[in-house]
């Protein structure tokens, strides 16, 4: 199988970058060269971190690695970093070998394999620099807690990211499998003294089990389906 050249004058890294940018800034990327310092081609590994956590972009990384690639099955992994690797790269990990490590020994041992990867990795590139952009979420900062019963919450703001209403859904990263509904928002008044410093405003939050969101937790809205 040969390399397939899609006339794209842009090394990997790049187009890497330019792909994951669309959602938003960046903190981190690695991307594997497409070839090493001997001219073989190497097993390709995408690993990034955004500024902010995004867990509304899970699913459609998902459904990038599960659809774009053609020759072998794919895996993206989301815990401090995100990573995209080939499925054989990560299948050990258990077991202490490193991903690096083991995607060099390839490069030596096992061509057909990286070649059919590095062509894969590039479909997925594509596929996911032609995603359409999702909505912009709200980001609220929890600064300071009242947790009126298991599921009601009020808390104090200090950071909002977006556009904030009564009824939006949010989404806690620190702990995913709770959703709460804004139910209340009293913004407070601006003061120029303690501009950058005083709270925004404060929120009153409603759903099953909202008082297991902690301190300093940041809140995602849920886009309406």
């Amino acid at each position: 199988m040969a390399v397939t050249n899609t006339g794209d004058p842009m090394p990997r890294f790049e187009r890497a970058r330019t792909a994951l940018e669309r959602f938003a800034p960046l903190a981190w990327l690695k991307c594997t060269p497409e070839i090493d310092n001997t001219g073989r081609i190497q097993a390709p590994l995408l690993g990034w971190r955004f500024s902010e956590p995004h867990p509304e972009l899970k699913e459609m990384f998902m459904s990038v690695v599960e659809d774009a690639p053609q020759n072998v099955t794919w895996v993206f992994k989301e815990r401090r970093n995100s990573l995209i690797a080939p499925s054989r790269l990560t299948q050990h990990e258990q077991g202490g070998e490193d991903h690096p490590d083991l995607a060099i020994a390839l490069s030596g041992n096992d061509q057909q394999f990286c070649i059919a990867a590095s062509h894969d990795i590039d479909l997925i590139i594509h596929a996911i620099a032609a995603q359409p952009a999702l909505p912009t979420a709200t980001r609220l900062y929890v600064t300071q807690i009242a947790k009126v019963s298991p599921d009601e919450l009020v808390c104090i703001v200090k950071s909002f990211t977006g556009e904030a209403q009564v009824g939006m859904v949010f989404r806690a990263v620190g702990a995913p499998d709770i959703e709460v509904r804004l139910a209340a928002l009293h913004w407070y008044p601006p003061r120029p003294e303690t501009m950058g410093r005083a709270p925004l405003a404060k929120v009153t939050l409603v759903g099953h089990c909202a008082g297991r969101i902690g301190l300093k937790e940041l809140l995602v809205s849920v886009p309406d389906d």
